[in-house]
Parts: structure tokens; C-alpha cells; sequence
């Protein structure tokens, strides 16, 4: 049964069995929605509503016509007319509307509210049709606010706080001059204690009002404002409590400087960035803080990440938080980014998922990965973009822990950026070392940042501080020097002395060492608060209450009076952290001074467990990767030097692009193998060698064998992908060979079909068809044994690819055949197998290729981009471009094959492919020349030949002497292609044709062979 779909609260659009049905002309359109609402009106309504200006026999004939139209677009009577003075909508069709559920369902009333009333919708000469489309508009939103209002009183009455903000900011969406919803929401957050954000609504509104209408907030929302404010200052009054971060001293010039820069940036007067520096403890963080209060981010858009010490050694770890906030402020603004530069940065940053959930990749074969420095180009576009609708303002805190690639991609972005749309606040303790100071030099030197160095205080500013802090103690002057003297004027230890003084009422004894003034801020604090610091101590960033809860057994409410007369002393402080509960010390030094005071036994056990307890939280996904760091951190602290290892080769595997895989299988929401183009070579290459290392230190002393063996594999697995990758083809067969030969051991298949499949793959990188026969017989018998229909489906795949390669056509299509269909069948359970399906269709398209047969061939490689273009992938379009680049050619179609090969440059560009990318830029040469673009046509040229070597495939070096030889006959002919040439093709074109033949007599049926012996027929 058909079903007809209308939506009217929005921009209006009408589907037939989900098709969208597109009106012939306005009125007709118009004609239909009037009649959806009203359900039937008589002929002459009609007539005045659309065509009242015109003489009534024309206006009736507009109508029939409007009608016949109608019936036309939607292949069936939806509009009949059972009196000839009447017309209605067919009730014998089932309609859907949006206007349906807007009035009959109350809990979905709301959500179909989409908009306004056929939003943007407008009739040329139809007067009377706008007028009741108006009236219309104006009943539908008053209901909709109606029924909002219903909504929140009945939220409010059952305390519901968070509907109630939820509904109170539709209606706001709605109607942005209504006070009433301002007031419920700042009543809202009054209650939930978010009073900054109740402050700054009120700004907001205050700044509308007076720029949209020239008035302020009326009476009742003032007093709503101040009330709420007067509640804040006596529940602040009344905590007995004395916030630290509440309390600012000096600093003046440095804000000052930090607020002209900030001023500058936002009017596009040529700001700079800004790096606080000083020693630890000096008020970066609270000079940082302190600045932050000021800005409005109604202008611009903040992003922070913090460096951790225990992270340094993990790539563009710092940039994944502000990569997910980047994607939450591009779903939540609507923000328009072309799928390539999504795809790409989701390569090096799963979390950055602005569709709300990752399409993943799960590699199966090829060479194929996003090259490093295309990927900062998508990051900078994708900033330039987000910077378009509102400046970024980009803070990092403690970069002295930042990691060397991560130093690269800021750099890139300020010194990239055109517009100054990105400012960057960043703190640095002095002696940063070597890794960050050619970035500072850089950036000094460019004029692009200035360095803000904070000093300790004097005696004098320190005998203020205490004066401004301590308003109503008495303190001797001689209390003041000795203060001065144990703290030295830094702002850490100076304020950690104060707040002791403040709990405990009075000034007592100051001991001789700054150790000690952080011991008396403890030193009364309960037995069960000290158990919850040595917990959370043991994490170098933040602790959430649920681990807190799973490690000391504790009742969450008893957890959190506990918690929170830590915060009272201001030693912890809760860290807004999405849904979960989360905290840290509000100093890394006293964090670091509880842990020092905990045994080292004690340490130990309790990291283990922690590492244990992480485990747990795995999920086999991508979401991994964010663990590892903190599974290492803690196995190392507790000795566990076989599960350090397990996370150091697991999160070697995920941050370096070792993919050797061209046909992902998608994921909705894992990625199962899918790597991530971060570490450069000389990184990978020592990462490798010490985790060799390592291996052999833990071979030494652990005796879990079997766990060993795996850890082996593992390496061997990540090892040889990456020789391979790299054309190290001996150390990376040797290294896939020792993963076969213990996978085989202990028995573990999985392992044994990666290693058959890192052979196979190797096999068709050096055109080996023996090789790969090996390594399919052994896996197809392997997966078949375990029943593992996707294994079965790829290698049934490779083995159509392996009978191409070696002309056996019939047998080829054949299995080819039969891969796709395991794999429709798959994708009836899970909808993930789609490229595998493009890449057989890839191959029967070689085989049509191989046979000549031309036309059909590009049908197969259409179909192949075809599912990457609906998959929104890139990876696999290189080389079905370039197939198809070579069939258009070989039947004389030049215009077609330059319109592929340009497709597959374009990607070969971003990504680190050489599968196939000599012949793209190779017969490009030829297609330049045709052209008479004989120097460009040189340098493609070239460029070719040193990938087809790098490669060492036959077939790519024989087509490269194809084309050499097809030169070097023009030169003969042409003085102009002789004069560009000269010096690279010296030789006779015999000479080349010979070599060619040599190298392609080795591959099975290649026709390129016979053209290249009909060259030479031609020149003997």
C-alpha cells in the first residue's frame, strides 16, 4: 500500500513511499497542501484562494489543470472530486502529516514542531492562499508555545529541572523577545545552583532586547535576575567557605596585556598569541582563569585541553578533547563540512564524530592511508570554517607536556591561519626543553606570539597579598617576613599557607619547608578523606566518582559528604566531564605531594588494580585507543611489565598507520583495525625497537609463555605491516613469517588468517601469483574449518583477484561471484560489507579489462565508485579511477580516461598509496602530451617512474616502458616532444618496447604486451 508523507511544520515536502514528490508549478503545490489541511473545499473557494485576480472560465480551467498535475506527479488520484462542485483528498489513501501528530499525540505534539508553518513557502499573485497560510502560521505557533508552557508548568510542579531548561529554551527558539520563558530559566538554574549561567542568560537577554527592540528586561524579570542573585551570596555567605579561586591578587600589566590581545583579536587588529611561562605553582592557571572571565563567548568559541606528563609520549593525545568539542560545536551550530575533510579527520580523531556516530573502517587490503600532512590541512579548513561563524580562541595548559606532533599541528594552524580567526592562550613552566622551543622560537620570530613571564612576588606585593586575602587577621610584620621567607613569594605555596591559617583559625607555627606548609593543609583532614586523596592522587588527570566508588567499596552518598569536605578545603575540585562525575586536585603539586607520601607497595597495588579495573571498561572499538595511555601509565606504576607491553604494541597499532588495506569493512560504531596516520618514521621505527626491547626484558623475567607468545604475535603482526608498508619487504616477510609460525603454535586462527592475509597482500604488491595461492589455500581451508563466512568472503575475493592475475578469467568471475554474494548475505545482518562488494566488482572489471572488453569493463568500475560515493569513502576510489583511467584509454575514449586518472591524482595526493599510482600519473603523461603540455607531461613522467620502482610490481614497470615507448615514437615526429625528452628517454623505442614485454610477459594475460609488440613491428 502506498503511503503518503507531509510535512507542513517546516519548510514543506511532500514523499511518495519515501520518494519526494516535486510539484509542477506553486499553486498546484499550494493548491495540495490547502486541501491536506482542510481535507475538502467546494470549486469555487479554490478558484478565489488561487486564482481570484483572473476571469472566473480561466481561473476553473487553471484549476482542473492544477488537479490533472497533481494526480500526475503522484502517478495515482490523490485529489478526486465526487460532486463536480467539491474537491477533496482521496481518503481511501493512507496521508501522514506532521500536523496530524502536532494535534493528536501529546507526547510527540511537541517534537513534530519543526518549524513555521510551511516555512519559506510563498505564491506569486495568491494573495488570498499567503493570508490564510499566515493565519494559519500564527495558530500553530501560538499552540505550539501553548502546549510548551503546559509543559513546563507540569516539569516545575514535579521538580523536573532539566525538562524544564529543555522546553523553556524552545520556547526562547521560538520567541525570542518572551520574557516569561527567560525568567523560568533563570529561576531553573537559581535552583540547580548554575548561577553563571543564570547571569549570563540575563546578559543575554539584556543585550537582545537592547539591540533587537532598544528596551531592558522589564520589572518582573529584573527582580526574577536579583533574586537569584541574592540567593547565590548567602548560600556562599552561609557555606562558611573561603574559595582560593574566588580571591585574585596583581597580575594587573599581564591581564591587562592579556585583555588588549584578546580585545585586538576579536576586531580583527592583528592579535597575538600569548604563552604564560613561569615556575610551577607561580598563577599561570589563575592568570589563565582570571582572563577567561572576561570573555564573552558569545564571540567567540572556547576550546581547552590540558598536557599531562604521563601522556607526553603519546601522538596528538592534547588535541582529542578540543577535536570532540570542535564536533559537538559543528552539530549543535549546524556548521556545513564537506564529507572529505570529515573522513579524513576521522583518521587520526574517531572522537571528532560530528554525524553523532562514527562510521568506522575495519581494513581488509591494499595500500591506502591518509597522509599526515593532508590531514593538518582538513584540521586547519575545518577550524577556518567553525572560525567563519564565531572566532576560536584555543587555550592549552602546561605545553612543556606536549607532544612533538601535536607542537606541529598548533604551528601549522598560527601559521596558517589567513584571517587571525584563532588565538592561542597557552601556560609553560620555564625550562621547557628542546621539543617546544623551535615552535616558540618560530613564533616569536613571525611575530605571532609573545611571551607573558610571571615572576614570584616580592616582599612588599607578598605583605599585600596577605593583607588582601586575610582582611580581618592582624599579622605582624615579622609574621609577614617569615611568611615571605618559607613561601618565597610563590603563589602556590603562599596561598596553601593562607588557607591553613583560615581553617584553623589562626596563624600558629610555620615550619622551616615548603613540604611542610602542604603537610598542615592536610593534617586534620579525616582518616576517610586521606583514603579518597591516596585514590585519586594515583591518577595524573581526573578521578570520576564511579571509580572512586569501585576502588574503595564506599557508598556513593557517603562518597560524596566525603568529597565534599575536600572541596571545602579546596584540595580537590569537581571537573565538569559530559555525564559523568569527575574530579581532580586543584594543583598538581599537591597531588603529586599525597602520592610521594604513600608507600611505593602501596602504590603499586593500588595501580594494578586500577589497570585491572580500566580493563574492564574495554570495548573492543575504537574508544580503546583513549584508554591505553592510562592502562600504561598505571601497569608501569605497578610492575606489570607484560600488560604495560600488551597496551604499548596495541597502542603502537592504533597510532600508526600501518594499514596495508584498500576495502574496509565499515563499522557503525567499532573500528576494529582501523589505523591512524600519526607517527612519522623515525618515531615508528624507535617505538618498534624498544617495544623489541621490552619483549625481550619481559621474555626474560615473566613465565606467562602462552601470554608471551601472544604479545609476540601482536608485535610481529604490527612489525611487519609496517616493513612492508615501508618496501622493507625482507624484514617484513621475515617478521610476518615468525607471527604465522607461533600463531600456529598456540593455535590461535585469528592471528594465523591476519598473517595468511599480510602474505597475500604482499603477494600482490610484487605481483607473486604463487605466493598468494600458497596463503589463499591455507586460509580458505583454515576459515572454512571455523565456519568464518566474512574471512571466507574476503579470501574468496583475493582469490578471484589471484585467478585474474594469472588469466584465468572464467574461474575468476566465478569466484568473484561468489564473494559478493556471501557478502550480500552478510549485509542482511549487518550493513558493512559494502566496499568489499566494490572491490569484486573493481576486479570483474579487470577482467573485462584484461579481454578488451572495454565498455563493459568501466560498467564494473562505475558500480565499484559508485558504492564509495554512497559510502561517503574515499579510500579504494584511487584505484578504480585508475582501472578505469586505463580501459577509457585503451579504447580511444581520451576525454573519459583524463577525467578518471584526474580523480585518482587528486586522492593518490592525500593519501600514501602506491598501488596503481605509477599508471595513473604515467598514462596522464600521454594524455598531456595529446594536449601539447610537454613539460608537465616530463614531470608526471618521473614522478611515475620512481613509484612504479619504489612498488617493484612488473606490471606498473611494464606499463611505465609502454609509455616511454609511445613517447619516445612521437619524438620521432614532433621536435618539441624530442626537445623536452630528450635526456630522460635516450634510448630507441625498440629498447623500450623490449623491456616493457620483458616485464609483462611475467603477467598472465596482458594485453599491453601485444601493444607493445605492435609498436615495435612498427618501428622495425
Amino acid at each position: 500500500m502506498d503511503i503518503i508523507q507531509v510535512k507542513m511544520l517546516q519548510a514543506p515536502a511532500v514523499f511518495k513511499n519515501d520518494e519526494q514528490i516535486i510539484f509542477p508549478f506553486r499553486k498546484a503545490e499550494a493548491l495540495f497542501y490547502y486541501l491536506i489541511v482542510n481535507g475538502q473545499a467546494t470549486r469555487d473557494e479554490l478558484v478565489d484562494l488561487l486564482w481570484g485576480e483572473v476571469e472566473e472560465e480561466t481561473a476553473k480551467k487553471n484549476l482542473r489543470h492544477a488537479m490533472y498535475k497533481i494526480r500526475k506527479a503522484f502517478d495515482m488520484d490523490i485529489i478526486i472530486s465526487p460532486q463536480k462542485s467539491t474537491v477533496m483528498v482521496n481518503p481511501d489513501i493512507k496521508i501522514e502529516t506532521d500536523l496530524q501528530r502536532f494535534f493528536n499525540d501529546q507526547e510527540e505534539g511537541i517534537a513534530a514542531y519543526g518549524g513555521e508553518f510551511l516555512q519559506g513557502f510563498l505564491v506569486k499573485e495568491g494573495e488570498k492562499f499567503e493570508e490564510w497560510m499566515f493565519r494559519n502560521r500564527e495558530y500553530y505557533r501560538d499552540l505550539y508555545i501553548s502546549k510548551l508552557y503546559e509543559k513546563v508548568n507540569g516539569c516545575r510542579e514535579r521538580g523536573e529541572n532539566r525538562k524544564v531548561e529543555h522546553y523553556a529554551k524552545l520556547l526562547m527558539d521560538t520567541d525570542p523577545f518572551d520574557e516569561r520563558a527567560y525568567r523560568i530559566l533563570i529561576e531553573s538554574y537559581g535552583r540547580e545552583g548554575a548561577y553563571h549561567k543564570a547571569v549570563e542568560l540575563y546578559h543575554r537577554l539584556t543585550e537582545v532586547l537592547d539591540r533587537e527592540l532598544g528596551i531592558t528586561p522589564d520589572a518582573e524579570t529584573k527582580k526574577v535576575y536579583e533574586e537569584t542573585l541574592t540567593k547565590r551570596g548567602k548560600e556562599e555567605k552561609g557555606s562558611g567557605r573561603w574559595k582560593a579561586n574566588v580571591f585574585f591578587y596583581g597580575r594587573h600589566k599581564e591581564l591587562k596585556f592579556l585583555e588588549e590581545q584578546y580585545m585586538d583579536f576579536v576586531q580583527n587588529q592583528g592579535a597575538k598569541s600569548i604563552l604564560i611561562m613561569g615556575e610551577a605553582g607561580i598563577g599561570k592557571t589563575k592568570l589563565k582563569e582570571k582572563f577567561l572571565e572576561n570573555v564573552d563567548n558569545q564571540h567567540v568559541y572556547i576550546l581547552q585541553a590540558n598536557c599531562y606528563q604521563a601522556e607526553e609520549g603519546y601522538p596528538l593525545k592534547p588535541w582529542n578533547q578540543i577535536l570532540a568539542d570542535l564536533g559537538e560545536i559543528i552539530r549543535r551550530e549546524r556548521i556545513e563540512i564537506p564529507q572529505l575533510w570529515k573522513n579524513i579527520v576521522l583518521h587520526l580523531f574517531p572522537i571528532f564524530d560530528v554525524e553523532g556516530a562514527t562510521a568506522s573502517h575495519n581494513p581488509v587490503e591494499g595500500i591506502d592511508r591518509v597522509k599526515y600532512q593532508v590531514a593538518e590541512e582538513a584540521v586547519l579548513e575545518i577550524f577556518r570554517k567553525v572560525a567563519g561563524k564565531r572566532k576560536v580562541l584555543l587555550i592549552f595548559e602546561d605545553l612543556q607536556w606536549m607532544d612533538t606532533m601535536s607542537i606541529g599541528l598548533l604551528s601549522f594552524l598560527l601559521r596558517h591561519q589567513d584571517t587571525k580567526q584563532i588565538l592561542l592562550i597557552g601556560t609553560c613552566r620555564n625550562g621547557y626543553g628542546k621539543k617546544i622551543e623551535p615552535f616558540l622560537t618560530t613564533m616569536i620570530k613571525d611575530q605571532r606570539m609573545e611571551k607573558v613571564v610571571l615572576s614570584r612576588f616580592t616582599r612588599e606585593e607578598v605583605e599585600e597579598f596577605i593583607e588582601q586575602a586575610l582582611p580581618h587577621y592582624v599579622i605582624t610584620r615579622e609574621m609577614k617576613n617569615r611568611i615571605y621567607r618559607e613561601t618565597e613569594g610563590n603563589a602556590f605555596f603562599l596561598m596553601e599557607l593562607l588557607n591553613t591559617m583560615k581553617e584553623k583559625g589562626t596563624i600558629g607555627e610555620i615550619s622551616g619547608k615548603a613540604q611542610d606548609i602542604l603537610k598542615s593543609r592536610i593534617i586534620d583532614i579525616s582518616e576517610e578523606g586521606m583514603k579518597l586523596l591516596n585514590i585519586a592522587s594515583l591518577f595524573f588527570d581526573k578521578v570520576t566518582l564511579d571509580m572512586i566508588h569501585t576502588i574503595s567499596g564506599k557508598d556513593e552518598l557517603e562518597l560524596l559528604d566525603i568529597l565534599e569536605e575536600l572541596q571545602n578545603r579546596y584540595i580537590l575540585k569537581e571537573v565538569d566531564h559530559g555525564e559523568e562525575i569527575s574530579f581532580e586536585f586543584t594543583h598538581h603539586k599537591l597531588r603529586e605531594f599525597i602520592y610521594g607520601l604513600q608507600s611505593p607497595a602501596r602504590r603499586k597495588i593500588l595501580h594494578n588494580r586500577i589497570g585491572k579495573i580500566l580493563e574492564k571498561s574495554l570495548r573492543n572499538d575504537y574508544r580503546d585507543k583513549y584508554v591505553y595511555s592510562k592502562l600504561i601509565y598505571h601497569f608501569s606504576n605497578g610492575g606489570n611489565k607484560l600488560a604495560a607491553l600488551k597496551y604499548r604494541i596495541k597502542n603502537l597499532d592504533d597510532y600508526s598507520d600501518f594499514s596495508h588495506e584498500l576495502f574496509p569493512i565499515l563499522y557503525d560504531e567499532e573500528m576494529d583495525e582501523e589505523k591512524y596516520a600519526c607517527l612519522n618514521q623515525e618515531e615508528s621505527i624507535k617505538y618498534l625497537k624498544d617495544l623489541e626491547e621490552e619483549l625481550k626484558e619481559v621474555k626474560r623475567t615473566e613465565k606467562e609463555k602462552e601470554e608471551i607468545t601472544r604479545l609476540e604475535i601482536a608485535f610481529y603482526h604490527t612489525k611487519g605491516r609496517y616493513c612492508i608498508q615501508e618496501g622493507e619487504y625482507h624484514f617484513g616477510v621475515e617478521a610476518i613469517q615468525k607471527m604465522i609460525e607461533s600463531a600456529e603454535k598456540i593455535g590461535d586462527f585469528v592471528y594465523m588468517l591476519k598473517g595468511y592475509r599480510q602474505m597475500i597482500y604482499y603477494g600482490i604488491q610484487i605481483h607473486h601469483t604463487d605466493l598468494m595461492q600458497e596463503y589463499l589455500s591455507k586460509g580458505l581451508k583454515l576459515a572454512q574449518r571455523h565456519h568464518h563466512q566474512k574471512e571466507m568472503g574476503i579470501l574468496l575475493r583475493l582469490q578471484g583477484l589471484q585467478k585474474l592475475m594469472v588469466g584465468r578469467y572464467e574461474e575468476a568471475e566465478e569466484t568473484l561471484k561468489q564473494s559478493i554474494h556471501i557478502f550480500e548475505a552478510l549485509s542482511k545482518q549487518e550493513d558493512r560489507y559494502a566496499l568489499n562488494i566494490a572491490a569484486a566488482y573493481n576486479y570483474i572489471g579487470e577482467i573485462r579489462r584484461h579481454n578488451m572488453k572495454f565498455s563493459s569493463a568501466l560498467h564494473y568500475y562505475d558500480k565499484a565508485m559508485h558504492i564509495c560515493d554512497e559510502k561517503k569513502v574515499f579510500r579504494g576510489i584511487t584505484l578504480f579511477n585508475t582501472n578505469a583511467g586505463q580501459a577509457a584509454f585503451d579504447m580511444g575514449d581520451y576525454h573519459r580516461a583524463k577525467s578518471y586518472f584526474t580523480k585518482a591524482i587528486e586522492t593518490y595526493r592525500q593519501v600514501d598509496t602506491l598501488l596503481g599510482r605509477s599508471t595513473a600519473e604515467g598514462y596522464m603523461a600521454l594524455l598531456l602530451i595529446r594536449e601539447g603540455k610537454y613539460q608537465e607531461a616530463l614531470d608526471y613522467l618521473k614522478s611515475a617512474e620512481a613509484y612504479a620502482k619504489k612498488l617493484q610490481s612488473p606490471y606498473e614497470l611494464g606499463l611505465i616502458y609502454r609509455v616511454k615507448a609511445e613517447i619516445k615514437i612521437q619524438m620521432e615526429a614532433n621536435d618539441e616532444v624530442r626537445r623536452v625528452f630528450q635526456e630522460y628517454l635516450p634510448l630507441p623505442p625498440k629498447a623500450y618496447c623490449d623491456k616493457g614485454i620483458e616485464l609483462l610477459c611475467g603477467v598472465k594475460g596482458c594485453y599491453e604486451v601485444d601493444i607493445l609488440k605492435a609498436l615495435r613491428r612498427d618501428k622495425d
